[in-house]
């Protein structure tokens, strides 16, 4: 049997599937195939090439600097960011020049624009889909493709867990990086998700003149200041990519869901690379005994795999993780 790992959206929380594969691995789960959106394509690419450590290594040296010179932020048409360097920086280092050159099967998604239609990449040019599928809508300019337009995936299917299925995988194991933003979650946390937006907005202070200003405009005496350009986007994708989600993944279920606590982290905060990498790996320990059960009642790993109880299931039990579809 085959196992497939499915990678969701969700920016720069993304560096936390590295954990989530690397912890996997530690369990003795051999993943086969690999699909992913947006910055799940990103790194499920990397992972795909063999080359997840390189990844990780320049990744958890980013600071907020060097992030934001990497995102090319200016105002150009179709988007407030090029992201020009990031892809470069990818297809140079840390993946396959096409899908057939990698050493495990991998698909990514984006989405037509004009026709709202899942596009799925797994043939040819892998830099250029992965860019498509990252292509978030407003902040970075839409990847044209075969006469069309194509922006992030996440608009139609945040976590591919399709693209699996039609790799071949028979057991797939999804990674939902939106749990946490689910709109009765944020009103729960209201002061979090609210000090998470305002970090979205300092990051783009510390741009170009013009994009300060119009991202984060002084507030005017005895006025009330809305919120900015970016906390309005981030907050409407996140919304629309949860509830996009949890449709698609009632109707195409993973075997196992997976789904990292990340609700304070910002959508531009790649810098902070280390620490999600330990979110994902500590989500998975802790969701170890319930992996491993699954995949000892699929036959995918032998029956002497439950006896297994290495240190760092230490904490498997501490946190009750939440249900899939909780809101």
């Amino acid at each position: 049997m085959k196992i497939g790992i499915a990678l969701g959206s969700g920016a720069s929380r993304g560096w936390a599937h590295i954990g989530v594969i690397q912890a996997l691995e530690k369990l003795g789960v051999k993943i086969d195939v690999v699909a992913g959106c947006s910055i799940g394509a990103y790194v499920g690419s990397a992972y795909a090439s063999g080359r997840l450590n390189e990844l990780k290594e320049w990744a958890s040296s980013l600071t907020e600097w060097q992030t934001l010179s990497l995102m090319g932020i200016g105002i150009r048409r179709g988007g407030l960011a090029s992201g020009q360097k990031v892809f470069d920086k990818l297809s140079s280092d840390f993946c396959a020049s096409t899908f057939e050159a990698m050493e495990k099967p991998f698909a990514c998604v984006a989405t037509d624009l004009y026709s709202g239609r899942e596009v799925v990449f797994n043939t040819g040019d892998v830099g250029k889909s992965v860019q498509a599928s990252c292509a978030i809508p407003a902040l970075f300019s839409p990847i044209a493709y075969q006469d069309r337009w194509l922006v992030d995936g996440a608009v139609v299917n945040p976590v591919p867990v399709n693209l699996c299925r039609q790799l071949g995988a028979d057991f797939v194991i999804a990674v939902n990086l939106n749990a946490d933003f689910r709109p009765l979650r944020i009103a729960r946390e209201t002061a979090r998700h609210v000090e998470t937006q305002e970090r979205n907005e300092h990051f783009f202070k510390k741009s170009q003149d013009v994009v300060r200003q119009w991202f984060s405009p002084e507030p005017k005496d005895n006025s009330k200041q809305a919120p900015g350009i970016l906390s309005v986007m981030s907050s409407s994708l996140e919304i629309l990519q949860a509830r996009v989600t949890r449709s698609r993944l009632a109707g195409e279920p993973p075997d196992i869901l997976i789904e990292p606590p990340l609700s304070d982290i910002g959508l531009m905060e790649f810098h902070r690379c280390a620490e999600m990498c330990e979110t994902g790996e500590k989500v998975v320990m802790r969701l170890a005994e319930q992996i491993r059960y699954q995949l000892v009642l699929d036959e995918i790993l032998p029956p002497s795999a439950l006896n297994t109880n290495p240190e760092s299931d230490s904490e498997a039990n501490e946190d009750k993780h939440r249900l899939p579809f909780e809101d």
